[in-house]
């Protein structure tokens, strides 16, 4: 009776952590029943961690998209699906290739798990002996990382990599024009506004320089898709057809970040919805980690992924909050040298004309006078 009643108890905490970890709210739920995916339990005997991913790409890639509170979620756009997916041979048809600098586990963070040099992680040798709950977030948080490196300099007010002085103004021009009725700083023929214009061009040059720490997207790749896309892909509402990755990383210039939050959920989604399958499933079979070296147990996972969530989860939050601040911010620093240098050259116009007037004013005044 006592036994029974220990395993009751250690279920029902078990049950708090997972609840706690995946934010067991109504919420998820309606998410799960929205995008009426059915993961399959069934794991042959061979190969079943191989097995485990191919069920999980192929229910969320055979899902449809759907909208829940005014969010799109699609597999198909998600990188984590796509480079998880791909190395499964079931590529997500939405990315290219010329889209990413790393495509493969050997290019990502599944080559340091090797036993005799055969790197165990490899798809082609899958043999249940590889830390998932370490390298699955790692991929995560990079994907999200790669996203905010590529989205800071686009709330500057850079929409292409180019070193040209017309083309960066051009850039300008399009960012102020948004924000300022029309207003184009840098001018078309001539520099209406020509310190705020270098101050601009300033901005743009240092903000590039975090394109360098993009590690698995190519950001001329992506740079070259945003540039064709600009023309043809409306972002000004949420259908299921929108384009979840170019709206979110360039196709709002001056309007809040909701295209952009769109595109982390969506990727937060998918990952938490394979880490919910991924530790589901190694209770259904505790034989997927079996003499594994890494992954001891199922508390060792679980605790893994749930410090790992909360790390991504804080960190997210954070540079939401940090990126909101420069979308609010920044378009009042540039109104605001826009208004000194009218002001200066209000004052300066002023310096002209007074001497003359106040002259003219004390003739008029004296006129009669010898």
């Amino acid at each position: 009776m006592i036994g029974k009643r220990k395993q009751w108890i250690s279920i029902l905490l078990m049950t708090c952590v997972i609840c706690l970890f995946f934010s067991c709210t109504k919420t998820f739920a309606d998410f799960l029943g929205a995008s009426s995916l059915k993961l399959s339990t069934d794991l042959p005997a061979d190969n079943q961690m191989k097995n485990l991913l191919v069920n999980y790409c192929t229910a969320v890639l055979g899902s449809s998209s759907f909208i829940q509170n005014n969010f799109l979620y699609d597999a198909k756009q998600s990188a984590f699906v796509h480079l998880l997916c791909r190395n499964m041979n079931m590529p997500s048809p939405y990315f290219k290739d010329d889209y990413f600098k790393r495509t493969s586990f050997a290019d990502l963070w599944f080559t340091d798990i090797t036993v005799d040099t055969i790197d165990l992680c490899n798809p082609s040798s899958f043999d249940n002996d590889c830390d998932l709950s370490v390298n699955i977030p790692n991929l995560f948080n990079s994907i999200m990382n790669d996203y905010v490196n590529m989205k800071q300099p686009n709330l500057y007010g850079m929409i292409a990599e180019s070193d040209k002085d017309d083309d960066m103004k051009n850039q300008i021009n399009i960012f102020s024009s948004g924000y300022f009725d029309g207003v184009q700083i840098c001018g078309a023929n001539e520099t209406r506004y020509p310190t705020t214009c270098k101050m601009m061009q300033w901005y743009i040059k240092n903000v590039r320089n975090v394109l360098s720490d993009v590690s698995i997207f190519s950001t001329t790749g992506v740079l070259e898709m945003s540039k064709l896309k600009a023309k043809t892909v409306s972002c000004d509402s949420i259908t299921e057809t929108t384009d979840i990755f170019y709206c979110g990383l360039y196709g709002e210039k001056w309007a809040k970040l909701t295209s952009f939050v769109n595109l982390a959920y969506n990727e937060l989604f998918y990952y938490r919805l394979f880490m919910w399958y991924y530790l589901s499933m190694i209770q259904t079979y505790p034989s997927l980690i079996t003499n594994n070296t890494y992954m001891t147990d199922y508390n060792y996972i679980l605790k893994t992924f749930s410090t790992q969530y909360m790390w991504s989860k804080d960190a997210l939050s954070l540079s939401l909050k940090m990126m909101a601040g420069t979308y609010m911010a920044f378009p009042f620093h540039v109104g605001f040298s826009m208004y000194q240098e009218d002001l200066d050259g209000f004052g300066k116009a002023v310096a002209r004309i007074a001497p003359p007037i106040y002259t003219l004013y004390d003739k008029l005044r004296n006129v009669q006078k010898p």
